[in-house]
């Protein structure tokens, strides 16, 4: 199960930067975000939920991250998109765009950091 939450943490670090690199396109180029922007942020969302599911089971399995505070991470990636969207209440202009890329491009950054912070996994005693 590490291994999966790997793979997954790792699958939404290059999801975030390449979300945030075409938000920033999309705004340098001074474009409105599309409805694919916003199928792909919702993706990212999901994703975020996933990977904090499994950790969920691993920690009922008795896996439990090195440090507590990944917790608190997980739940960040939860919803900061969907925070953001709602602060900006719901606008795709240029402004919008720079505002993702920046939020996106962070969140892959603090992503980053989360095997710190799980490896290695406390595993469970016989």
């Amino acid at each position: 199960m590490p291994e999966i939450h790997a793979v997954l943490n790792n699958a939404y670090i290059l999801f975030s930067l390449a979300l945030g690199f075409w938000s920033a396109y999309q705004g340098f180029k001074n474009r409105s975000l599309s409805g694919q922007f916003w199928g792909a942020l919702a993706t990212n969302t999901i994703l975020a939920a996933v990977i904090f599911l499994l950790s969920l089971v691993m920690a009922a399995m008795g896996i439990q991250a090195r440090r507590g505070v990944y917790y608190l991470y997980a739940i960040y990636f939860v919803i900061v998109l969907p925070g953001t969207f709602s602060l900006l209440r719901g606008r795709n202009d240029r402004t919008a765009a720079m505002i993702y890329a920046i939020v996106t491009i962070f969140s892959a950054g603090a992503a980053s950091r989360v095997p710190l912070l799980t490896q290695p996994w406390i595993m469970p005693g016989p």
